[in-house]
């Protein structure tokens, strides 16, 4: 299953879990993630395995390999004496994040106007029509998950193996951020002719376009980051 699936598959409860085709360890950190992302678990928590390994019926070994995987992900820290806590990064590390996330899409966006074949193209516009779909519905949930995955099927479109699995890890370790930033739009549905404009340039194959369109794209993202930063008392967060 590709991140992409991934994002789009998931219901508000964690579904991923019932993916049998994983090994445990992965579903186990596939349920976990999902509330991390979804600011279920907050920044700071730490994580009660034995109430998750209860929830789920699995051991403790299997929860500890998955609590590891969470780890390389970025998502989990692993202290000594402590047990596994949620990741909390700081403005400055969201900040970083966010920039060498966006020039990821940037330079995605560019590679798969080059390389992206109509197959890329007609998932891309399968996503957007499950946007509208959702739109249509007011179903924000499903749109954000189709909204990821409209953009992940860009960065496949790529065909840069480098760039989607550093993309990959980044996009897990900012879910958070783009998901509150889609809960914090007052006009989220508007969005519509961004996307639309976004498959434009990818037919016409005009990278110029296609990097102004994805660095407008991340302005929502940007304006959550600088009002947190305004809440916090510190700057605007740098870009």
């Amino acid at each position: 299953m590709s991140l992409a699936e991934m994002f789009l598959t998931m219901g508000e409860g964690g579904e991923s879990f019932a993916d049998s085709r994983l090994p445990l360890p992965d579903r186990i950190a596939g349920y976990i993630r999902h509330q991390i992302i979804h600011d279920l678990m907050k920044p700071g928590e730490p994580i009660r395995e034995r109430a998750i390994a209860e929830q789920l019926k699995v051991s403790r070994t299997p929860m500890r390999d998955a609590l590891k995987i969470l780890s390389v992900e970025g998502l989990v820290d692993l202290i000594p004496n402590r047990g596994a806590v949620v990741v909390d990064n700081s403005l400055d590390d969201i900040t970083d994040m966010l920039s060498v996330y966006c020039e990821l899409d940037v330079l995605g966006g560019e590679a798969a106007c080059r390389k992206g074949s109509e197959t890329d193209f007609l998932k891309i516009e399968r996503y957007q029509e499950i946007m509208e779909e959702a739109a249509a519905e007011q179903n924000r949930l499903k749109y954000f998950h189709a909204n990821q995955a409209f953009h992940l099927a860009i960065i496949a479109a790529s065909r840069n193996r480098t760039l989607i699995e550093i993309h990959s890890n980044l996009s897990l370790r900012l879910h958070r951020v783009r998901y509150l930033s889609i809960l914090a739009q007052q006009k989220w549905l508007s969005r519509a002719d961004e996307h639309h404009a976004l498959i434009k340039a990818l037919r016409a194959r005009d990278t110029v376009q296609m990097a102004a369109l994805q660095r407008a794209h991340f302005a929502v993202a940007w304006r959550l980051v600088d009002d947190w930063s305004r809440s916090a008392g510190q700057p605007a967060g740098k870009r």
